[in-house]
């Protein structure tokens, strides 16, 4: 997937934009055009894999750890701004 942009840079300069005033920005602009296609793939790709855990895992955990309610972080210790005062 790297070597994408890098060999549509080339191809651009060597063989699409060669009659071109300017190949080179073609050639790079071409690369920038595959580089956000190659990001968009990486994203659509994260975005369709399965979870880790169901829903009832999910509420499972939350009972188990934390009294019933909430993400699960209930058992840890509050700091900064969720710290209870004491003073």
């Amino acid at each position: 997937m790297f070597t994408l942009p890098i060999l549509a840079f080339y191809i651009g300069y060597y063989v699409l934009f060669t009659q071109k005033e300017e190949p080179l920005m073609w050639s790079g602009g071409l690369a920038v055009l595959f580089t956000n296609l190659v990001i968009a793939g990486y994203v659509v790709s994260a975005f369709g894999e399965e979870e880790d855990f169901t829903e009832e895992e999910k509420r499972l955990m939350s009972n188990k750890y934390g009294g019933g309610q909430g993400d699960g972080d209930e058992a840890g210790p509050r700091v900064g701004a969720f710290k209870q005062r004491t003073d």
